[in-house]
């Protein structure tokens, strides 16, 4: 673009400075005279970073300098782009530049557009025709968990008390015998008495 058209960003120093307008696309910063910018300081390298206008936004990329390029702060190890609350560092000094990020906003919009368009193909493979039509097939019914049925409880019928019959005798095999107390003989016993009687009496 030339020098008497808009200029596509104004670069403006944090803490005061002359700002610089930006009228090429892509622009060298560096303490060298033959610079786009030049910035006449000791820590700045002699080609210290370029700045390139691509798509309505501008980027930065460090050129290999010794104190660095950084965005926010953060050091760049490859091409970033910049956008006006952004503040770009060249060794320690700082700028912001001033501009309309048309791009930028092209490319959120854009970002919209896919999210809704997603959305809808998304609700399309959730519903089938039969389905959208208010049927629904066998094979999707049955395999769909049913609905537990709670059983019903047939009501306990209880005895009334006076009604109730209890049972006291305890089985003679549960019984518990004491110490004390004797088993009560056998048949076996009585048929021993007996042959031992028939052999006194012989």
């Amino acid at each position: 673009m030339s020098a008497q058209g808009k200029p596509l960003g104004v670069l403006t120093p944090v803490g005061g400075g002359d700002p610089v307008p930006l009228y090429k696309t892509e622009l060298t910063v560096g303490r060298r005279k033959s610079c786009d910018i030049c910035l006449d300081f000791e820590n700045v390298s002699g080609k210290h970073c370029v700045l390139r206008f691509i798509n309505g936004v501008w980027h930065a990329r460090d050129l290999a300098s010794s104190n660095g390029t950084t965005i926010n702060g953060l050091k760049l190890s490859a091409e970033h782009h910049i956008l006006p609350d952004d503040q770009l560092g060249v060794a320690s000094h700082y700028f912001r530049i001033d501009y309309e990020p048309t791009g930028h906003s092209r490319l959120r919009e854009s970002n919209k557009v896919l999210a809704s368009e997603e959305d809808i193909v998304e609700t399309r493979q959730r519903k089938s025709l039969m389905e959208l039509a208010g049927f629904e097939d066998d094979d999707r019914a049955r395999s769909r968990p049913q609905p537990a049925v709670p059983r019903r409880h047939q009501p306990i019928e209880r005895a009334s008390v006076d009604e109730a019959e209890f049972d006291d005798a305890i089985p003679e095999d549960f019984a518990v015998k004491s110490p004390n107390q004797t088993a009560a003989p056998v048949a076996d016993d009585d048929f021993f008495k007996l042959i031992t009687e028939e052999i006194e009496d012989d």
